[in-house]
């Protein structure tokens, strides 16, 4: 965990009895050395918090969404792609479920006086996780494995096309064949 300055962090003493919520705003390049360039976050990433505070816990849901610039894992055409995560978590004040969930990282163990709660690694950690494994263009019809049958609405995804027709990333390769013969 960085010892950096919270970016992110939940005031508990200005929390009132029952749900809160808190949104921010801030930049990819804020959270420096948090692996989020590298997973393609490069512009705003929005964070909206709901805290239900009682005698014994806050509850905080944190929701987040950003845009995650990649390239297309079929074509690699650059594509652009608003990503949304959630992660609950549970900071109990009582030590009798502390016992209970040790073990368990989304429950977390404060002293009633915590001033603040800093979130800015949990905002990191749900962004990185809302990245997809693979990301593909959608109505993209350069990309060589776009399902074509989506555009006509005739021709089955895994039909070739017919006999003397060349679909359009088989034409690009032509000419880039003869660009390199010339």
């Amino acid at each position: 965990m960085h010892k950096e300055k919270s970016l992110i962090e939940i005031r508990t003493s200005t929390l009132s009895e029952g749900i809160n919520r808190l949104d921010f705003t801030c930049q990819a390049r804020d959270f420096e050395g948090r692996r989020l360039a590298e997973a393609g976050f490069t512009g705003a990433i929005t964070v909206t918090v709901t805290a239900k505070k009682s005698d014994d816990e806050i509850a905080v849901t944190i929701n987040t969404s950003a845009v995650a610039d990649s390239a297309c894992d079929r074509c690699l055409a650059p594509i652009a792609k608003v990503l949304t995560g959630t992660l609950d978590l549970f900071y109990t004040f009582g030590t009798s479920l502390e016992r209970e969930h040790d073990k368990n990282d989304e429950y977390r163990h404060i002293e009633k006086s915590t001033e603040y709660i800093d979130i800015t690694e949990d905002v990191c950690d749900t962004l990185i996780l809302s990245v997809p494994m693979k990301m593909t263009c959608t109505n993209n019809p350069d990309c060589r494995l776009f399902s074509s049958h989506e555009l006509s609405g005739s021709r089955e995804e895994n039909e070739a096309p017919q006999a003397g027709q060349q679909t359009s990333w088989q034409e690009s390769l032509e000419k880039l064949k003869k660009s390199i013969v010339n």
